[in-house]
């Protein structure tokens, strides 16, 4: 190889390795650059951000039991149904009858009519469809970052990737652990072992979602920390706002649907008729309801004018000790059946009243879910609030 060829090999790899330097620094100041970039993206998401997977969708559940053995004799509630505030939705024969707490959902409904039923044994578990939340629990570390009214994402797992936007709306003032007296942790040496303690907070949800479809799942959330107190009051007063502007109308009734009078865009007024159900088989009901009621009442009626009569009899020994006791048995049954055949006529009366579906607010019809002909069970109805002409 002559001198030439060696100096231009030479160079050739020279100039090789110059290229392979700067490749080199390139991506090296390219790695540099986004391990800063990701510094600062984990420095700005712990400083503005405080994330948990520690959450999940709750509500008020509670549980419908008889206080006293008897037979079911009226359920009018199946799973999934929906139930307004107060609503008899069932009765132990010439003992008591269950009415439901709050609006709600039934998510779970463990009888039937005409069973036996057993103090302390659940007939059905009821949610509270007005105070549907996430709620997560914030170690006692991370506690003093959350404010009330901090704008929150939250994701579903069930959901995927799907967000919904919250606020925080209220931060508990004691741990679960205090409230459960759960013991203190020591180990076998007597050396007391610290455990990092959970505070519940309380999510509303803004956005449009049905929650009681997903009660106890698991949730994630992301809450801003950078919100100001201006924007935790207006977002607080928006969302409460909110929150009354709009109406769901439902039933339980599970009737045919006679008639609607209206339709997307009306405005409505307070009490305005919206739709009716067929309703014959309803009038006939509370017709036999009224004449087993006013049977009741003649057979009460009776049996305590006799019971008078005899009490004074009793009283100068004239009347045996066990006839006596008879006449109060049979006094006591009259007063059961009695109060029986009332409750029967209340929920037959309910049902009625119930087939003429109202507008609760004054407002315009957003939706419309009801159809004439068809079965109505469950959400009718959106009314959004508003002053109707």
């Amino acid at each position: 190889m002559t001198n030439e060829q060696t100096t231009e090999s030479a160079a050739k790899a020279a100039k090789k390795k110059g290229k392979g330097k700067i490749i080199f620094a390139l991506i090296l100041t390219a790695l540099l650059i986004a391990g800063v970039y990701i510094g600062l993206r984990f420095y700005q998401q712990s400083t503005n951000y405080f994330v948990t997977e520690n959450a999940r969708v709750t509500t008020n559940l509670i549980s419908i039991m008889p206080s006293v053995a008897g037979i079911l004799s009226g359920y009018t509630i199946t799973e999934g149904q929906y139930v307004k505030e107060n609503e008899i939705i069932g009765y132990v024969k010439h003992l008591e009858t269950f009415r439901s707490p709050f609006d709600g959902l039934v998510v779970r409904s463990n009888a039937a009519q005409n069973q036996v039923v057993f103090p302390s044994e659940p007939l059905a578990v009821i949610a509270n469809i007005n105070n549907l939340h996430i709620r997560a629990n914030i170690e006692e570390t991370h506690i003093t970052r959350i404010k009330r009214g901090q704008r929150v994402i939250v994701t579903i797992d069930a959901l995927g990737n799907r967000e919904f936007t919250g606020y925080v709306s209220e931060i508990g003032k004691v741990t679960d652990a205090e409230i459960t007296g759960n013991p203190m942790f020591f180990n076998t040496g007597g050396t007391f072992t610290k455990v990092v303690q959970l505070i519940p907070i309380k999510i509303i949800i803004t956005d449009d979602i049905k929650l009681e479809n997903y009660i106890g799942l698991n949730a994630k959330v992301k809450i801003d920390l950078t919100s100001t107190v201006g924007e935790t009051a207006q977002r607080i007063a928006t969302s409460e706002n909110n929150a009354n502007a709009s109406r769901n109308v439902y039933t339980t009734l599970g009737q045919i649907i006679k008639r609607i009078d209206v339709k997307v865009g009306d405005t409505v007024r307070e009490g305005q008729i919206l739709c009716v159900f067929d309703a014959d088989e309803l009038v006939y009901e509370v017709s036999i309801a009224e004449a087993s009621l006013r049977t009741a009442e003649i057979n009460f009626t009776m049996a305590e004018h006799n019971h008078e009569i005899r009490r004074s009899l009793y009283a100068t020994g004239a009347v045996p000790r066990d006839e006596m006791r008879q006449l109060e048995f049979a006094l006591q049954s009259a007063i059961a059946s009695r109060q029986q055949a009332q409750a029967m006529l209340d929920v037959a009366r309910l049902a009625l009243d119930r087939s003429i579906i109202r507008s609760p607010i004054n407002g315009t019809v957003t939706a419309i879910f009801a159809r004439e002909g068809a079965i109505g069970l469950g959400l009718l109805f959106v009314i959004e609030e508003g002053t109707s002409n």
